[in-house]
Protein backbone atom coordinates (compact mmCIF):
# COMPACT_ATOMS: atom_id res chain seq x y z
CA UNK A 1 0.00 0.00 0.00
CA UNK A 2 1.31 3.27 -1.11
CA UNK A 3 0.37 6.68 1.29
CA UNK A 4 0.49 10.05 -0.01
CA UNK A 5 0.71 12.35 2.85
CA UNK A 6 1.02 16.39 2.43
CA UNK A 7 4.39 17.93 3.64
CA UNK A 8 3.06 19.02 7.31
CA UNK A 9 2.34 15.85 8.01
CA UNK A 10 4.95 14.00 6.48
CA UNK A 11 6.99 16.10 8.59
CA UNK A 12 4.97 15.90 11.45
CA UNK A 13 5.57 11.72 11.42
CA UNK A 14 8.67 12.29 10.62
CA UNK A 15 10.09 14.72 13.92
CA UNK A 16 8.02 12.00 15.88
CA UNK A 17 10.52 8.76 14.31
CA UNK A 18 13.55 11.31 14.83
CA UNK A 19 12.81 12.26 18.45
CA UNK A 20 12.65 8.38 19.45
CA UNK A 21 8.75 8.52 20.32
CA UNK A 22 8.58 5.04 16.88
CA UNK A 23 10.78 3.49 15.73
CA UNK A 24 9.73 3.81 12.53
CA UNK A 25 7.54 5.59 10.18
CA UNK A 26 5.53 2.26 9.77
CA UNK A 27 5.15 1.89 13.25
CA UNK A 28 3.87 5.73 13.24
CA UNK A 29 1.54 5.34 10.59
CA UNK A 30 -0.19 1.79 12.40
CA UNK A 31 -0.35 3.91 15.62
CA UNK A 32 -2.24 6.21 13.31
CA UNK A 33 -4.38 3.33 12.26
CA UNK A 34 -5.23 2.09 15.63
CA UNK A 35 -6.07 5.79 16.87
CA UNK A 36 -8.90 5.99 13.34
CA UNK A 37 -9.81 2.77 14.48
CA UNK A 38 -11.02 3.85 17.81
CA UNK A 39 -12.79 7.02 16.64
CA UNK A 40 -14.90 5.02 14.37
CA UNK A 41 -15.53 2.75 17.30
CA UNK A 42 -16.34 5.31 19.69
CA UNK A 43 -18.51 6.88 16.57
CA UNK A 44 -20.56 3.85 16.69
CA UNK A 45 -21.25 3.73 20.61
CA UNK A 46 -21.94 7.17 20.36
CA UNK A 47 -24.49 6.14 17.91
CA UNK A 48 -25.65 3.37 19.77
CA UNK A 49 -26.28 5.57 23.00
CA UNK A 50 -28.29 8.41 21.20
CA UNK A 51 -30.58 5.94 19.96
CA UNK A 52 -30.73 4.32 23.69
CA UNK A 53 -31.74 7.99 24.78
CA UNK A 54 -34.16 8.24 21.97
CA UNK A 55 -35.86 5.21 23.56
CA UNK A 56 -35.48 6.34 26.82
CA UNK A 57 -33.14 3.37 27.39
CA UNK A 58 -30.81 5.44 29.71
CA UNK A 59 -28.45 4.57 32.46
CA UNK A 60 -27.72 6.41 36.01
CA UNK A 61 -24.83 8.33 36.40
CA UNK A 62 -23.14 7.15 38.50
CA UNK A 63 -22.53 3.57 37.04
CA UNK A 64 -21.64 5.67 33.46
CA UNK A 65 -18.90 7.12 35.59
CA UNK A 66 -17.87 4.15 37.05
CA UNK A 67 -17.81 2.64 33.71
CA UNK A 68 -15.33 5.44 32.68
CA UNK A 69 -13.21 5.29 34.87
CA UNK A 70 -12.38 1.72 34.85
CA UNK A 71 -12.02 2.54 30.93
CA UNK A 72 -9.98 5.47 31.64
CA UNK A 73 -7.39 2.81 34.11
CA UNK A 74 -7.30 0.43 31.33
CA UNK A 75 -6.04 2.77 28.66
CA UNK A 76 -3.81 4.31 30.72
CA UNK A 77 -2.41 0.94 31.93
CA UNK A 78 -2.09 -0.12 28.21
CA UNK A 79 -0.31 3.23 26.97
CA UNK A 80 2.24 2.45 29.55
CA UNK A 81 3.20 -1.01 28.48
CA UNK A 82 3.69 0.43 24.86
Amino acid sequence: MNINLSPDQQAFIDDLVQSGRFASTDEAISECVQLLVSREYLRQQIGIGIQQADQDNLTDHDTVFGNLRRRAAELQASSREQ
